[in-house]
Formats: C-alpha cells, structure tokens, sequence
C-alpha cells in the first residue's frame, strides 16, 4: 500500500511538473497505479537529422516491463536523463495503470511491454545507469538480507 502511495505522490508531482501533463490521461475503468521496474533491453545509437546537411546523434535505450495484470496498461514514461562526462544515468518512472477487468481475467502470462527513453549524444551500454523511481534502493535490500549478529 505504500509503495502504491509512494508511486501515485511520484506520478502527481512529475504530472504537475510536466510539460506534458496537460495531454496525460487516464485509461478509462483505472482503478489505481503502481511503479514498475523494468530492465534494459537494447541500446542504439542513431543519427539524426537536424537540417538539411547537418546531422546529431542520441542513443536510444529500450527498457521492458512486465504489467502486473492481464488488461493493465503502461502509462506513458516520465524521464530525466543526467549526463556527467561519459557517463548517463536515466530517472525513470513507470505507471502499471490496474483496470477493472484485470481483477477478474485470467492470463497464461502476465503481458510485457516496452518503452524508450533517450537521450542526446553516444553512449555504450557500460556508459548508462537506469534508476526507476518508487523502486526499493539497493541498500534497504542489502540489510534485509544481512545476517543478524549475535
């Protein structure tokens, strides 16, 4: 229940902040929303045009999510890429929008889906970290599984 709280606060204030917030909506028949974690799948670098002989380049990072019931949806990614030297690190936060027909079907396998996120420049796989917000941080999850000294 708090990590729900935790992802739904993170989804209001990105919404309110967000330049895209006024076109965000809903799927119809939502009945809540939970942060996901995905994982990278590709990394690409592609060339861009910016005018008519001039070209830029970004690297494009592919990431995959596992929805949490059969007719959920994924709401659209709210992104920051941080760019330090040669190094990215991607601030991703990413909806499982529940719908009410999830709570009664039944599926062999819980539906995937994918997004993109980017940013300008070249990067190697090595170069990017992806960060998704209302995830626990490794450090909590190291001290649930350190033995209790005695």
């Amino acid at each position: 229940m708090l990590l729900r709280s935790l992802g739904f606060t993170i989804a209001s204030l990105l919404l309110a902040t967000s330049v895209s917030a006024q076109t965000l909506s809903l799927p119809s028949r939502t009945t809540g929303l939970t942060p996901l974690k995905g994982q990278v799948t590709a990394v690409q670098a592609v060339r861009i045009p910016l005018g008519d002989a001039i070209t830029g380049s970004e690297t494009r990072v592919t990431l995959k999510f596992a929805l949490q019931g059969c007719l959920d949806k994924l709401m659209p990614l709210m992104s920051h890429a941080d760019v330090q030297g040669d190094r990215v690190t991607f601030y991703v936060t990413a909806l499982n929008a529940h719908t009410e027909g999830s709570m009664v079907a039944r599926c062999r396998a819980m539906p995937q889906t994918t997004a993109q996120v980017k940013v300008p420049g070249i990067f190697q796989r090595r170069q990017i970290r992806v960060v998704f917000l209302g995830q626990p941080t490794q450090p909590q999850q190291a001290l649930r599984n350190r033995p209790i000294a005695r």
